[in-house]
Order: C-alpha cells, then structure tokens, then sequence
C-alpha cells in the first residue's frame, strides 16, 4: 500500500467514525438505522476486517475484497431507501403517489433491463462478474436518486439538512463511479486513475454525510396538497419518466 492509498485509507476511517459518532449522539441512528447500517458495515468490513486480511493474509485479499465490495455496492440500495423513506413518509398520500412513480413496475424494469444489458457488456470486456455487478448496481442506483429528488422537487417536497446532505454526497458518488465505468468502456488507458478516484470520490461523500449528521436536522413535516390533484398529476410524473427511461435505454443500447 502506497502512501497515498494509506492517506486516502485513513481518512475515509477518520470519516466512518465521525459519523458514527455523530450518529450515536442524540441517538440519531434510531431515525437513520438503514444509513447507519450502511456505514457500520463499511467501516467493520471494508475497513477493519479487510485491513486484517491485508495485513495478515494477503493472499485472499483480491478475493475478500471484491465480495465484501460487491455487498457493499447491493447494500446501498438501503442508503436510497432511507432517503425515500423521510422523503415520502409512510401512510401519506404523497407516499403512496411516489412509490408509484418511482417504479414497482416501469422503472424496476427499466432499471433492470439496462442493469443487466450493461452489466453483460462489461463482463465480455473485463471477465470480473464483481465488476459488472458494480456497474449495474451503480447505474440503477443513480437513476433512483436522480428519479427521488426530482420527484421531491416536483411536489415541493422540503430536505432538511441530514437527508439533504445524505442525497447529495450519495448520488455525487454513484455518479461520479458511473461516469468513470463509462470512460473506462471507451478508454481503457483510464483503469489505473479508477484506483484512485473512486476512494477520493468516496471519502467525498463521507465528508457531505459528516457535515450532514453532525447536527440533528430532519425533513419538515409535508404540507400536502389536495389529494385528488397530486393523484391526478401522477399520470404527467408517470409519463415523462418512462420516456426517460426509454431515452436512458435507447442511449446505452446504440
């Protein structure tokens, strides 16, 4: 390990704890348990557990590594859902509009379809099933974000500070991965700086989750509007993202 990846490596701990610390205080992760989990698996498994492994039996590093990474990639599905979750409060009517235009059917197979088809597509090139799981997981979970705040935009939906700053470093970072697996299809050259932008993406997005938790500051209460007229403005929400999709997928597949 080099100095920079050590540095690099250091830091994104010294985050991990500020944010559990901060997190333990007030008992915030009662309120964010999903983010919580989340972190805490990062910081025992990619941290501590995988530091040991490195350490003591290198050997099974590669191995270890890009399983627990593979998990830790499926595991922040549960990141997007605890921003949906106080986004869209269970039991409210404006709940109940979003978890449909958000896609138990056209965006999950939308999402899929394109996952899948992308995925294959970076399997044929690398032979790594990790790193094409690491591609779909990341495009679909960047699409979620991106489909939650401009859903929340479209019903004026207020952010407070700790989901606001969880969203934001969140989807800046699966962004971010996205594009980098991008360039890295049309530029192959461009794998060794992968080494080092994702963890310095990372540890960004640890640092907007530090300042995020480090006071309590929950969503404001929604101030709904009349129910009738949000179920009626589903139908323009519903059209305009599966015309999204269709564009995303018409994109990826030419």
């Amino acid at each position: 390990m080099t100095t920079t990846s050590y540095t690099i490596f250091l830091t994104g701990v010294a985050l991990e704890v500020c944010i559990l610390w901060r997190l333990s205080r007030r008992q915030q992760w009662r309120q964010y348990f999903y983010f919580l989990f989340y972190v805490l698996y990062d910081f025992i498994v990619l941290d501590l557990i995988l530091f040991g492994v490195w350490r003591f039996a290198p050997s099974l590093y590669r191995g270890f590594y890009w399983g627990s990474e593979t998990i830790s990639a499926a595991l922040r599905f549960l990141v997007i859902w605890e921003v949906f979750r106080h986004t869209f409060p269970k039991g409210s009517a404006l709940q109940q509009i979003a978890s449909k235009g958000i896609g138990l059917v056209s965006l999950g197979l939308g999402l899929f379809s394109v996952s899948v088809f992308w995925s294959l597509d970076a399997y044929s090139r690398l032979h790594s099933p990790y790193a094409a799981l690491e591609r779909g997981f990341g495009f679909s979970q960047a699409v979620l974000i991106l489909g939650i705040l401009l859903m929340a935009r479209y019903y004026g939906v207020q952010f407070g500070r700790n989901m606001w700053g969880v969203a934001l470093g969140f989807g800046t970072y699966v962004s971010i991965c996205v594009v980098n697996f991008a360039v890295i299809d049309l530029q192959h050259s461009f794998l060794p700086y992968w080494q080092a932008l994702v963890p310095l993406s990372f540890n960004a997005m640890l640092a907007v989750w530090t300042w995020a938790v480090w006071t309590y500051a929950p969503n404001p209460p929604i101030v709904t509007a009349n129910t009738a007229e949000q179920a009626a403005q589903l139908g323009w929400w519903t059209d305009h993202w599966n015309r999204m999709l269709s564009t995303v997928r018409r994109v990826v597949h030419s």
